[in-house]
């Protein structure tokens, strides 16, 4: 297991996140990091998690979509997270047990954002796989360019190559922002 962390003050928030992925059976943490982050990290925590996989015997198909929400969610990190005290506070947890494996990914938003996020994420959850699938074409095809560089297809991505719910938590900073969490579960045997 790989594990970096940012300073003190982000441990408790480690600590709880990988506390309630004890809870839910995740008893196998592959990778932990909770501190800044950047594209040659982003390069160096995919590689590792792949490798990881490919020991562990996965299939490929499945190495692909944990891969394909890894970049996802990382480079919405990159491209959409808050920074604070001159860094980027990202956080990513893949952990496993015998059928699933958890990807959980982190980062600052404004609390402006928080209603947005919500029922963004909300309208995805309700779809079914080829509802979601749709949808995805739809931006794709229709989807405009943010002021930040993205098209929307992030979580959209996610959503559907995880083939499950998007679970999401807002936790309230000091500074007025929110540390936003999502996390989704692959089946390792489909």
């Amino acid at each position: 297991m790989q594990i970096s962390i940012a300073n003190n003050e982000t441990r408790q928030l480690l600590n709880h996140r990988l506390e309630k992925l004890n809870d839910d059976g995740f008893k196998s943490v592959q990778l932990a990091h909770f501190g800044d982050l950047n594209q040659d990290l982003i390069n160096s925590l995919t590689i590792n998690v792949e490798e990881m996989m490919i020991s562990a015997g996965d299939r490929k198909p499945l190495i692909k979509r944990v891969f394909s929400i890894l970049i996802e969610g990382l480079q919405n990190i990159l491209l959409h997270g808050e920074s604070m005290d001159g860094g980027q506070p990202a956080l990513l947890i893949v952990a496993s047990n015998e059928t699933k494996y958890r990807v959980v990914l982190g980062n600052l938003v404004l609390a402006t954002d928080r209603e947005k996020l919500i029922s963004y994420l909300d309208k995805l959850n309700g779809m079914n796989d080829e509802e979601v699938k749709s949808f995805y074409l739809e931006v794709l095809n229709n989807g405009l360019i943010s002021t930040k560089g993205g098209a929307g297809l992030g979580f959209i991505t996610m959503r559907m190559k995880s083939k499950d719910r998007l679970h999401y938590t807002f936790d309230t900073c000091d500074d007025g922002q929110l540390f936003f969490s999502i996390s989704t579960d692959l089946d390792r045997t489909a």
